[in-house]
């Protein structure tokens, strides 16, 4: 499988990619004024510059700033952040399936507020189906460390 390392630097007001591993005759640089922009669309700029699928290759991320390599540290707190999406996800599952139990036990709303530690208007909206708290985090692709 073919492989590219995408290098990301701050540039003035912009976040800069260059990609390497393209054909010589093939510049790969772009442009993207914000940091969440680059894991969704890079892929498909690569894709588009090798004439392939984004599956059809990885992707080794590089983050740099001011000289200074920072990829580990950008990756760990990405791998957290993602970490932390699906645990959020979960316990919004299990609260629901909990209040859902909660609510043919009989019990009030306000009750139910009290064992999962949300308002009875939060409960309420729950249930309800209304309730749009959730939590929208960066998902995607993986990322590959620099070697």
């Amino acid at each position: 499988m073919t492989g590219y390392t995408v290098t990301v630097i701050r540039d003035e007001d912009l976040w800069a990619v260059t990609i390497d591993g393209l054909p010589e005759n093939v510049a790969g640089v772009a442009d993207y004024p914000h940091f969440s922009e680059i894991e969704d669309e890079a892929p498909e700029f690569i894709a588009g510059l090798a004439g392939s699928d984004p599956e059809d290759f990885t992707i080794t991320w590089r983050y740099e700033s001011g000289g200074e390599d920072a990829t580990e540290e950008v990756l760990q707190y990405l791998v957290a952040e993602e970490e932390l999406r699906r645990s959020q996800d979960e316990r919004d599952r299990s609260r629901a399936r909990a209040l859902e139990t909660l609510r043919k036990a009989g019990l009030t709303q306000r009750a139910m507020a009290d064992v999962v530690g949300l308002s009875p208007q939060r409960v309420q909206q729950s249930l309800s189906g209304t309730d749009e708290s959730g939590h929208r985090g960066r998902g995607g692709r993986s990322r590959t460390p620099a070697a």
